[in-house]
């Protein structure tokens, strides 16, 4: 009887312990879905289009956002040379999922005939693929959630001071209480409401950059993402590679102000390339989808606002795209250029505080716990099983207690 006790204990302290190691297993298969994403800006139809166009070709990436500024010189080698048909039959050709949205040279604006984002979203349509309903006016202003089901993130797609003169010239405000600025921050408060874990912004034109451009779209809609916190502000139309320190309204930083800097808008520098997820939003200029690249200047007030770049006189630069792999707690981003520059920079957890640190251990730790408590209750119940049936016999069970007393 004793035998089948302890195998019994034995069977139960087995079961507790799976039990503990199934649960803390379970979070790290959750954590593995995820998706990846591409996006640069300023194409054009030169060499560095074509350069992108291979890396894209070979990035496992399930779609690649094309943030304005498509077809504008070079030669594409396709019928109708840089026309937005033959542009998009060259990008199809090597990358089927492409998303678009319009730059300041695909409006019908001067120089004429770069493109009309009209033709553009014809020849290169939203990608059936993705299974993504797209809530707006495709190409100019709109969003998308994905995946569809049980979406991960939600993509904003904005035109601050583009004037569609395809559109008989209307201008895309974004100024306080105007209604693309309120249409913008539904958007935003919808998906936090709806508990999607990412909110994703992109824009041609960008605001801070110490690049070619100034702030062009005012500060109001950069103000309004960086008071929603939204996590990830995609930008280019600035010919290079900026990555922001994380920046926050605060109390020392009501806005952010034109042509100058405050360094009480920046609640991480990002020297480390880990950003606390929920404190603020990081900032990514990637201009640099085919365009001869431009300089970063230093000397520039915004200059103070990023944590790393990559301009024409940065060593190794090169034409590429920046590619982002999405998971429910982060995201992890990488620069997939033609020339030897890296960066990299992961939006998470990197919370250190006591209840920090007890959350990341539980799961190492539950096993372990699990295991002693079952080695302790199958312990006792042999014992008492062990007991009960020397009873039965007409055994003394002192003896047992004691030694049981002095393990």
């Amino acid at each position: 009887m004793g035998s089948t006790n302890r195998a019994w204990g034995i069977v139960l302290v087995v079961v507790l312990v799976s039990v503990g190691a199934w649960s803390s297993v379970a979070p790290t298969r959750a954590d593995s879905n995820g998706f990846q994403f591409s996006a640069a800006g300023d194409f054009g139809a030169w060499v560095g289009f074509r350069q992108t166009l291979g890396i894209l070709n070979t990035s496992g990436s399930a779609f690649a956002l094309a943030i304005g500024d498509l077809s504008y010189g070079g030669f594409t080698g396709y019928a109708d040379n840089t026309t937005e048909a033959g542009w998009c039959a060259k990008f199809h050709r090597y990358f089927a999922n492409v998303i678009i949205l319009a730059g300041n040279h695909d409006t019908g604006a001067f120089p004429p005939g770069e493109g009309s984002i009209n033709n553009f979203t014809k020849y290169c349509p939203f990608p059936t693929s993705l299974r993504a309903p797209v809530f707006g006016v495709y190409g100019k202003q709109y969003y998308f959630d994905y995946p569809r089901t049980n979406p991960l993130a939600r993509f904003i797609f904005l035109s601050p001071d583009l004037v569609y003169v395809v559109d008989d010239g209307e201008h895309y405000l974004y100024t306080v209480n105007s209604t693309r600025y309120m249409w913008t921050q539904a958007a935003i408060d919808q998906a936090h409401a709806a508990g999607i874990p990412w909110v994703i912004v992109a824009s041609h034109k960008n605001c801070i950059g110490a690049g070619e451009h100034a702030c062009e779209t005012g500060t109001d809609i950069l103000n309004l993402l960086l008071g929603e916190k939204v996590d990830l502000i995609l930008n280019a139309h600035t010919h290079n590679y900026e990555r922001s320190h994380q920046l926050a309204l605060t109390g020392s930083c009501p806005g952010i102000q034109l042509h100058s800097f405050n360094a009480g808008c920046i609640v991480h520098d990002g020297a480390d390339g880990k950003y606390q997820r929920g404190t603020g939003s990081v900032l990514v200029i990637q201009g640099t989808g085919g365009r001869e690249l431009d300089s970063f200047d230093p000397s520039d007030p915004y200059a103070g606002y990023f944590a790393a770049h990559m301009a024409k006189d940065t060593s190794g630069a090169g034409n590429g795209v920046v590619t982002y792999n999405v998971y429910p707690d982060r995201i992890v981003a990488q620069t997939s250029f033609n020339g030897t520059y890296s960066d990299t920079f992961t939006i998470g957890d990197f919370s250190t505080g006591l209840l920090d640190q007890l959350v990341v251990a539980l799961p190492i730790a539950a096993p372990v716990v699990v295991g002693l408590i079952g080695l302790g209750v199958g312990g006792f119940l042999t014992w008492r099983l062990r007991v009960i049936g020397m009873r039965a016999i007409g055994m003394p069970t002192t003896s047992l207690k004691a030694r049981l007393f002095r393990l």
